[in-house]
């Protein structure tokens, strides 16, 4: 059973409206869960609020200055470690190869050029040859078979959106 918006009328500060109101009256004499929030909401809606102790703003405010400068530092010293690590784990994967590249810058450069022109060529290669298995396969393969594919893909894609509508904890949808 969904009780999301029932749970949601409960907590509201608006007014609901009549047929709202109905609704949850309805929904309130079958489900034990939300009649227990509802009695709740009411106890907790007619306590009298009370105003804190002299100086508790005073003191939380200076808790929580503390907390956070603590959380400060303690991010610093993380953020500081971490780029230490990474400093040294660079040092120490390039240091092997500092030697030749200071003595031939040279040839770093042509190896460097060569290394980029073979992936240029190879991901130009691979572009042609998919190219050409579309085109081979568009001319054997029929029409209504291509049709066929595509449907069940965008029906496959409705029902995992359904699913996750569905099942997926708190989902709300995209927020705006």
């Amino acid at each position: 059973m969904n009780h999301r918006p029932f749970e949601d009328w409960l907590l509201a500060e608006d007014p609901l409206t009549s047929d709202q109101k109905a609704d949850l009256q309805v929904h309130l004499k079958t489900c034990p869960s939300c009649q227990a929030m509802a009695e709740v909401n009411l106890a907790l809606r007619t306590k009298k609020v009370i105003a804190p102790a002299p100086g508790f703003t005073t003191r939380f405010q200076t808790r929580l200055m503390v907390r956070r400068s603590g959380q400060r530092r303690r991010n610093m010293a993380g953020i500081l470690i971490l780029v230490v690590s990474a400093v040294a784990l660079i040092v120490a994967l390039v240091f092997p190869y500092m030697a030749w590249v200071f003595n031939s810058p040279l040839e770093v450069f042509v190896t460097w050029v060569t290394t980029l022109s073979l992936v240029v060529s190879s991901l130009l290669a691979y572009g042609k040859a998919g190219s050409v298995m579309l085109r081979v396969a568009s001319g054997f393969i029929p029409v209504y078979l291509w049709v066929a594919v595509f449907a069940l893909t965008g029906f496959a894609g409705l029902l995992w959106v359904a699913s996750i509508r569905k099942f997926a904890p708190n989902f709300e949808g995209v927020e705006k």
